[in-house]
């Protein structure tokens, strides 16, 4: 019965024509999968007293699906803070938050050291 799609869509559309619903709000965070890429940019802290020799790395991230938050280009640049680089090509779950230049920061678990993300 096609008549009860366009009757529902009809309603639909009579109760959409009310006051504009307020955007929802915009956050930092982004959770999605994707595959990382290293560009074996690695920028150290120099802390003498670091033994592991922690530092800032870059890398691009291509986006498989966005599970929350903004829309994404399919690759993005990110920065994560580390010893190491993470490993490429596995499809991995992620959390990032923008930074003010535009590139994404790779959030850590609680408790890790790294960028904290709530």
């Amino acid at each position: 019965m096609p008549w009860r799609h366009s009757a529902t869509l009809v309603g639909a559309l009579m109760l959409g024509s009310g006051a504009a619903a307020e955007p929802p709000a915009a956050t930092p965070y982004v959770e999605l999968i994707g595959r990382l890429e290293n560009l074996h940019d690695y920028q150290s802290t120099n802390d003498p007293d670091d033994v592991l020799g922690h530092g800032w790395m870059t890398a691009r991230l291509h986006v498989s699906r966005v599970l929350s938050g903004q829309r994404l280009a399919r690759v993005i640049t990110v920065r994560y803070f580390g010893h190491t680089h993470i490993r490429d090509g596995r499809k991995m779950r992620w959390k990032l938050r923008r930074g003010d230049d535009g590139t994404y920061l790779i959030c850590v678990p609680p408790g890790s050291v790294g960028v904290q993300c709530p």
